[in-house]
């Protein structure tokens, strides 16, 4: 996760209204690899073929061209077999990445030009190349559809090209005749960064900087400058080839939207041709969007009526009906001298669609919103947009401040801390009076609160909200570039519904837009003081070393040893009947496997041993592009009933069950691993629960077995689920676990739904949802899987950093499981789960705290307590000899591994390197059971 991903999930989690409706954020973001090759570099000089340059090339190349030389295609980039890089770039020299270059810097690049529909153009899966420092261009007196096209024409998710960067490069059509677009971007791994793309306009028909229809994303536009008159940016637009695509996970970020006056007519810089201008950024199909930290600047009403941005869901040519707009984040941007501000659309009124779901606005400027500009309307909803937020923006606007539309209403609306100007109709819709009238016809149950609407008339608008009668009364003035200074005086200031001012953080705006001079917006000196100050705030605030101790010790007694006593009580004094009969339903056991030639025969042997009648098994061995035999090893067992089904990429886990589980017969899906092996009993003693109707999902037991190789970590971890079992069995006794046993588990397949393919924890993730449906998640302790122990610290490490990234993924994305209304298992959640991830914050703060407090008494014994443990942890990670180890060496040592692995999980899971595809940890050897 980058940076711009993470400062937008702690804006998602300001406040709990917000949080209700959070976005989900992009799951995955494209990479900027260093600027590097591995192989040769190929000079390609002025008049040279470079074509042939880019056909003989290989994974690893430079292409280098020389600084003004021009080279008129058009281009096409091939598959190749290999994952290094093509660079095609400059000889010249380029400034440093961060920011976008100008067009003073294509002195020092080399042109490419071409007359065809296409300059650059790819074959399906070209991947793997980087044009840096290329000026890309119509040749003169030539109109181009495309400059660069990334895709378009396939029709499968598999066929798309990937992979590709465009990077510092100047891109513009022709100062005449233009261009209908800069790039396309219909493939997946693309990027668009530090360049500046302009120019592009048409009269007619729409045009674009960077668009894409066809992709599936991750997408990356970031620290560019991007100049066209229909859409600057747009995804949708046309229909999708790729059945049931949405472009998806698209980040845009630190760019510069802007169209030139010299295409309005009347302004004195007017050039005399009104090409089609219609807005600065629009989404029509797309999924996971995060737009963070962008100015947007200059949209009038011409081919459309004038505003800026536009959420509006299109079925395009109607043969997508699966379009969509969900999830999209719209935060920390600067959006100035436009007709009017943000239109969103619940539905296709033209063609079949989805409804657009789940959008946040969040601590955006909206400066100089209609006047000489247009009507000044800011926000405008029509046909049932569902779950929006717009919460702490500021807006300077002269027309109405929402309107509803006339057609479907708008759930789970929410309108907070805000800072508007009322001058005409504030919040209306058609046919509803002002205020509450229209909040009550087209926003149903709308949270509406602390908002200062300048002008407005309190008996018009709910009770909790402010009503300055101007500017001067709020304590605001309209910013100027000189003077952005967005205070407010009270006892408006710190009366947010996070204590903050109402209105935008211009210090977090002016960080977000860092680097892009055109702003003109700074970060305040006084937000430098603080930052100079903010070691001397951190002791201002801290509560006290006592306080801090005992919290922390207290919270610690409760994740070790006060849940577990809870569960148990909770367990006894409430249980609820759980009905178990012996049935026999029909079973489909998928077992995925990686590369466990070794192994898989032996687990499809304990498989077809099991106390089951066989002709009600259905064995599936789902290979995840594996290359070692273990397909062919498990096609030896087909005669005897077991399906293989083979998949030649490696993509992990959760891909492979939602590929799987739709295909298989049983009504009962067991979820298997190919490490361990099932105790006999254990298929008849999962189903029996599914006796209960209530019951969705049975997870097993595992049960790790400590060997005389074990390492001191390896019999922290044997303990360690031991403790486990414990608080499941008592959890599934009052009502469920929370999620499962990966190695042994069950559910009813007709309650399975698929889950993302980079989920790390499918067998947390899959049970919740089918608690979340309203069943229960049980634990059956005579359903046995059985493995060994880590024989090593390092085995016991991957494992459980793994886990832990995944634990991080789970509760960022699941944004009800931390909300009390919504998830019925909230306190075995923040028990089990949540507080579990804090356990290093907490172990390093009563240290801290226990250390200032030394003394010769108690706490000086507790601190010589806290070393003895640690040197314990030391002595336990240290032992490499087999030889069974004193509990006192290690359960310091589990401890110790587990806070160290939640630490690195942590950093796995926001910098997005835990990988879904596992790392295959080598089992202990054996002599007395082969390892599973």
């Amino acid at each position: 996760m980058n940076t711009s991903v993470l400062l937008a999930a702690l804006l998602l989690v300001a406040t709990p209204a917000f949080a209700e409706n959070a976005p989900a954020l992009p799951r995955a973001t494209v990479e900027i690899p260093a600027l590097k090759t591995s192989g040769q570099t190929i000079r390609v000089p002025a008049g040279g073929d470079l074509q042939k340059a880019l056909d003989d090339a290989k994974p690893g190349d430079r292409i280098e061209l020389q600084p003004r030389a021009t080279y008129e295609g058009p281009f096409h980039l091939k598959a190749k077999d290999g994952d290094d890089w093509i660079v095609i770039t400059t000889s010249g020299e380029l400034p440093k990445p961060g920011r976008h270059i100008q067009p003073s810097h294509a002195a020092a690049m080399p042109k490419l030009i071409s007359a065809g529909d296409f300059l650059v153009s790819t074959d399906p899966g070209a991947h793997h190349y980087r044009f840096v420092g290329i000026e890309f261009a119509p040749k003169a007196g030539s109109f181009v559809t495309t400059l660069i096209q990334f895709g378009d024409k396939e029709t499968s998710a598999d066929a798309v090209p990937h992979h590709l960067i465009v990077d510092r490069c100047y891109v513009h059509g022709d100062a005449k005749l233009g261009a209908r677009r800069g790039v396309a971007l219909n493939g997946r791994n693309i990027a668009v960064i530090d360049s500046y793309i302009a120019d592009f306009k048409e009269v007619g028909a729409d045009s674009q900087a960077v668009s894409g229809w066809n992709g599936p994303g991750p997408i990356k536009i970031a620290n560019n400058y991007l100049e066209a008159a229909g859409e600057n940016i747009m995804f949708g637009g046309a229909d999708p080839k790729i059945a049931d695509l949405v472009p998806s996970d698209i980040e845009v970020v630190h760019n510069h939207l802007s169209k030139p006056l010299r295409w309005r007519k009347g302004d004195p810089s007017f050039e005399g041709v009104e090409w089609s201008v219609k807005n600065l950024f629009e989404l029509k199909n797309a999924r996971r969007v995060l737009v963070n930290g962008n100015l947007l600047e200059y949209n009038w009403p011409q081919a459309q009526n004038g505003f800026a941005i536009l959420f509006t869901v299109r079925n395009q040519d109607g043969a997508a009906p699966w379009s969509t707009i969900e999830d999209v984040t719209f935060s920390n941007n600067l959006i100035r001298h436009v007709a009017a501000g943000i239109n969103m659309l619940g539905k296709d009124d033209n063609n079949p669609s989805q409804q657009a779901n789940r959008l946040a606005i969040r601590n955006n400027v909206f400066l100089d919103v209609g006047g000489k500009w247009g009507n000044g309307r800011l926000f405008q909803m029509l046909d049932g947009v569902a779950s929006v937020t717009i919460d702490h923006n500021t807006a300077f606007q002269t027309g109405s401040i929402l309107f509803g539309g006339d057609h479907a209403p708008h759930t789970g609306f929410v309108f907070q801390n805000n800072v508007v100007m009322l001058t005409e109709n504030g919040v209306s819709g058609s046919s509803a009076g002002e205020g509450m009238d229209t909040l009550k016809r087209y926003f149903p149950e709308a949270v509406f609160q602390r908002n200062v609407i300048v002008g407005g008339v309190a008996g018009r608008y709910p009770k909790d909200n402010f009503f300055p009668s101007s500017l001067q009364d709020a304590g605001l003035t309209i910013p100027r570039d000189d003077d952005f200074r967005l205070t407010l005086v009270r006892p408006y200031s710190r009366a947010a519904t996070d204590g903050r001012d109402p209105g935008a953080d211009v210090d977090a705006i002016a960080k977000a837009l860092d680097g892009l001079d055109a702003a003109g917006l700074r970060a305040r000196a006084r937000a430098h003081a603080r930052a100079d100050v903010a070691p001397l705030f951190l002791f201002a605030w801290w509560p006290g070393a006592t306080v801090v101790f005992w919290s922390s010790l207290l919270l610690l007694l409760y994740v070790y040893g006060g849940y577990p006593m809870v569960a148990a009580l909770r367990a006894k004094l409430h249980p609820k009947r759980r009905l178990r009969a012996p049935l026999e339903p029909r079973v489909s056991i998928i077992v995925i496997a990686h590369n466990e030639a070794e192994r898989i025969g032996g687990r499809i042997e304990n498989l077809l041993t099991l106390n089951y009648p066989p002709h009600r098994v259905e064995i599936v061995i789902g290979s995840d592009g594996s290359t070692d035999g273990t397909v062919e090893r498990a096609r030896r067992y087909q005669s005897l009933g077991v399906t293989v089904r083979a998949f030649t990429q490696h993509r992990g886990k959760p891909a492979i069950v939602n590929a799987l589980v739709p295909i298989v017969h049983g009504e009962i899906v067991v979820f298997a691993d190919a490490r361990q092996r099932f105790d006999p009993q254990s298929l008849r003693a999962l189903v029996a629960n599914f006796a209960d109707p209530s019951v969705g999902a049975v997870s097993g037991e595992l049960v790790i077995q400590a060997d005389d190789g074990t390492a001191a970590a390896g019999h922290g971890a044997s303990a360690y689920w031991r403790c486990e079992k414990f608080i499941r069995n008592a959890e599934g006794k009052v009502d469920s676990t929370v999620g499962a046993t990966g190695a042994i588990y069950a559910i009813r397949s007709e309650l399975f739904e698929p889950i993302p393919e980079d989920t790390l924890l499918d067998d947390v993730l899959i049970p919740l949802k089918i608690v979340r449906r309203g069943y229960r998640v049980v634990f059956e302790p005579n359903a046995r899987a059985y493995d060994h122990a880590s024989s090593t610290a390092r085995q016991e490490f991957v494992r459980k950093t793994r886990t832990i990234a995944g634990t991080f993924q789970l509760m960022a994305r699941e944004g009800w499981l931390l909300n009390p209304l919504r998830n019925r298992l909230w306190f075995e959640t923040i028990s089990h789960k949540v507080l579990r991830l804090a356990l290093p914050m907490l172990h390093a703060a009563w240290f801290v705290a226990n250390v200032l407090l030394a003394d010769s008494g108690f706490y000086g014994v507790m601190l010589a307590l806290q070393a003895g443990f640690y040197a314990a942890a030391t002595v336990g990670l240290s032992q490499r000899d087999g030889r069974r180890r004193s509990i006192i060496f290690t359960a310091p040592s589990a401890i110790c591994l587990l806070l160290w692995a939640t630490v690195v999980g942590f950093y796995r899971f926001i910098t997005h390197r835990q990988q879904v595809t596992w790392e295959r940890v080598p089992a202990p050897a054996t002599t007395t059971r082969r390892a599973a």
